[in-house]
């Protein structure tokens, strides 16, 4: 019975089938603070450069606001030899994107953004920009707690992201809360990050060894359901019991 609830668990958690690391586009990552949005995309860039050559590959930020952010990106760009552009505005992204028109794969840095804040429509209208061929992929890290996900599952709707790129599953205590979330919202994983190797600790998402990560994790630490907690979120149970 428990085998057969995690395949069903698995069949109820959508998963992307478009092979960003194989086809490309223009691709933004989003999300909050520290999901670590910039490392997936050095991930990212180098396995499409080390498959397509690194002429293939650029990288733009618009994260003006964090110190020190820019650096980072540039940091990766030199270690791969790809081009980054930094844009403030939805002027010069359109340039920017004009620049770079030749590449194969466009990845955007997006500044995090831990609450509702003036930046949130600054980066929506920037992003805007791109026109129809972006594909929007929100950022959310496996060892965050589901409230803090399914806030910003809400924070980042308005983006209207395509998928979603899971991170540091390798860190993450559980996973069964972040994955109801996702099948609740229905936003399907396209990426999973397990490391900080740059590019092997990222792999195309799989239903069915995300809902084996989750069930190995729970054995490895059990969760303990305060009684309490059982009575008052069942509490209405009783009255439909059938005698």
């Amino acid at each position: 019975a428990w085998q057969k609830a995690l395949y069903l668990m698995a069949g109820e958690l959508r998963v992307d089938d478009r092979d960003l690391l194989e086809h490309g586009g223009i691709v933004a990552l989003v999300g909050p603070t520290g999901v670590g949005k910039t490392t997936t995309i050095a991930k990212i860039a180098a396995r499409f450069a080390l498959r397509h050559g690194q002429r293939s590959v650029a990288l733009i930020t618009t994260d003006g606001y964090r110190i020190g952010a820019r650096d980072q990106l540039q940091t990766y760009g030199r270690i791969l030899n790809v081009p980054v552009r930094t844009v403030n505005n939805a002027a010069e992204m359109e340039q920017a994107l004009t620049l770079l028109s030749d590449r194969r794969l466009v990845l955007i840095d997006t500044a995090g953004m831990a609450a509702a804040h003036e930046r949130i429509s600054d980066q929506r209208e920037t992003l805007a920009a791109v026109g129809t061929g972006l594909t929007t992929l929100l950022t959310l890290s496996a060892t965050t707690e589901v409230a803090a996900v399914q806030r910003a599952l809400r924070l980042f709707s308005s983006f209207d992201p395509d998928a979603c790129v899971l991170t540091k599953l390798d860190e993450a205590a559980s996973l069964g809360g972040l994955l109801s979330a996702l099948i609740q919202a229905g936003l399907s994983t396209a990426l999973v990050t397990d490391g900080q190797r740059v590019p092997e600790d990222l792999q195309v998402a799989r239903a069915h060894p995300l809902v084996g990560r989750a069930a190995e994790l729970l054995e490895e630490n059990p969760i303990q359901i305060d009684p309490g907690y059982l009575a008052l979120a069942f509490g209405g149970a009783n009255a439909n019991v059938v005698a």
